[in-house]
């Protein structure tokens, strides 16, 4: 990713550390981490149907010298999300034709009202942009360690951690948080498992870096890579639930459509066909959803995403038991607990399996046996 001389200066010109969430930055990334506060900007404008302001904040930035526009139009995705849009730019064209009710692809915003543009604007601008800006930074970290820049690969990943976090948990980490109380798998500490496991992976990798062990590094970067698709994959199915089970409307649409459009490239990797069911259920002109259509094509898939049903788990209710339907793959959905009957998924204690199946130390064979992350890894090392 490319950004102006004075967008590099304010990162860098700092070697004073900085608290990322449970990350301590090396450098001077302020310019990133302020990015949290002007997403709440556009979320509050937005929500005020206030598509001028949201619209220039989105462009020019508020707080922060970097706006969520430039981390689109000065981006290099990863290949399979170019060759799946057509557009290295594809995150800010889908989020320039909600703003303007037009149509990017198959999507069609043009019916689409307020409720619905809030939710692709603002999610769009984290999940689209955000999100594979934070997966470019930790690439381009591998791959100046594999150059020998210790500094410069310390830079990046630190930029990896402020895109993935923001200020206090607005961007990419904000997603696992939400979704964690739906499916039952937040921690003891009120942080989704997923959360803490990336966290782990980034404190990890800054460790390999600065010691110069590259392969290390790679495997944190592929862990992160996998960990952060699941809470978008979550958003999703709650969104699929909801419209059919619950008969909710624009506003899931909304998210369910950004969220499945930020990994659909990934699906489609491993298996068009389950990704074109996905992108038919969750598109800005659909009025009702197949969940367990959605919910198959998912599951069919965790392996080559090299997730597990533990980790994306199942809808819970209030209770903590699985929602009739909706439980983790593997799973036969329990009756809702009582006094005697205790819940089949507490959401104070997730699936144990999800720190062990997200631990850094996975092999890079195993990563490579995937489609979709074997060009994840080829990136890191070139």
């Amino acid at each position: 990713m490319k950004f102006s001389a004075l967008a590099l200066s304010l990162l860098s010109a700092s070697a004073s550390a900085a608290k990322i969430g449970s990350y301590e930055s090396v450098n001077d990334v302020s310019a990133m981490t302020s990015m949290g506060p002007d997403l709440d900007a556009i979320g509050d404008a937005l929500g005020a149907g206030d598509l001028d302001t949201a619209k220039s904040i989105y462009e020019s930035g508020k707080g922060s010298s970097i706006s969520f526009q430039s981390l689109s139009l000065d981006s290099a995705p990863l290949q399979q999300f170019t060759d799946y849009y057509g557009s290295s730019t594809y995150g800010d064209e889908y989020i320039q034709a909600a703003f303007a009710g037009s149509t990017f692809g198959s999507s069609d915003f043009s019916g689409m009202g307020t409720d619905g543009k809030e939710q692709i604007i603002k999610k769009g601008a984290a999940y689209l942009n955000a999100y594979m800006a934070a997966i470019e930074k930790a690439t381009a970290a591998v791959g100046s360690c594999s150059a020998g820049n210790v500094d410069e690969s310390v830079l990046s990943w630190d930029m990896a951690a402020a895109l993935f976090y923001g200020a206090d948990g607005e961007i990419v980490y904000a997603m696992g948080q939400k979704r964690c109380e739906n499916f039952g798998t937040c921690g003891a500490d009120g942080e989704a498992a997923v959360n803490t496991a990336i966290f782990s992976n980034l404190n990890d990798g800054q460790a390999a870096l600065q010691s110069g062990d590259c392969q290390g590094a790679i495997g944190s970067a592929t862990a992160i890579v996998n960990l952060m698709a699941v809470p978008l994959i979550q958003g999703v199915l709650r969104a699929a639930y909801r419209i059919e089970m619950e008969g909710k409307g624009e506003k899931e649409i909304g998210y369910g459509t950004v969220f499945a459009a930020a990994v659909l490239p990934m699906v489609a990797a491993c298996n068009d066909a389950d990704a074109a069911t996905i992108e038919a259920n969750l598109t800005p002109t659909k009025t009702s959803t197949d969940f367990a259509a959605v919910k198959a094509a998912f599951e069919n898939n965790y392996e080559c995403l090299n997730i597990s049903c533990e980790q994306v788990s199942g809808l819970v209710d209030d209770n903590g038991g699985f929602l009739m339907g909706a439980e983790p793959c593997g799973i036969v959905a329990a009756p809702a607990p009582t006094a005697e009957v205790p819940a089949a998924a507490p959401a104070d204690e997730p699936a144990a399996a999800v720190p062990a199946a997200a631990d850094s130390g996975a092999s890079m064979a195993g990563v490579v046996g995937s489609a979709v992350f074997a060009s994840i890894a080829t990136a890191m090392l070139f």
